[in-house]
């Protein structure tokens, strides 16, 4: 019989982990639409993130990722009429792992250097959203 050292308060959390990839992860979230917002902070909580947001400006996402050290972002393409490419150089100075959500199909209305950053096509499907989180910001000691 197998038996661990751990207490069982760290046994029961390394076994979260386990199973949750994204446990912990420290995620930026910026969505100005209220519904859209909340079921993305549903789904991102269920896997484990630690989220900060929802933001719905881009001066508050530019202002928090200065501030903080986060494992990644997902982040809206239009908030508040304002698209989020025109801080994106800032962001990726910062080293921030980035998703772009977005309404929009096509890619060729992104700036050019952006098109190849991962993205994710609203509406959301919460396994597509599993699967790029785990693959762009998932805990490297989970993978």
């Amino acid at each position: 019989m197998l038996t661990s050292n751990l207490p069982k308060s760290d046994r029961t959390q390394a076994h979260k982990n386990a199973i949750k990839p994204l446990a912990g992860q420290r995620i930026l979230l910026a969505e100005d639409e209220g519904l859209i917002a909340i079921e993305l902070e549903r789904m991102l909580e269920n896997f484990g993130c630690d989220l900060v947001g929802p933001l719905s400006s881009v001066d508050q996402v530019l202002e928090a990722a200065q501030r903080g050290s986060f494992d990644g972002a997902i982040l809206d393409v239009n908030l508040r009429g304002r698209q989020i490419f025109e801080i994106m150089p800032k962001l990726q100075e910062l080293g921030m792992r980035i998703i772009i959500a977005s309404g929009y199909g096509d890619v060729t209305l992104f700036p050019a250097q952006f098109r190849a950053m991962p993205r994710l096509a609203k509406p959301f499907d919460e396994g597509e959203l599993r699967q790029i989180c785990e693959t762009v910001f998932g805990n490297p000691a989970m993978q």
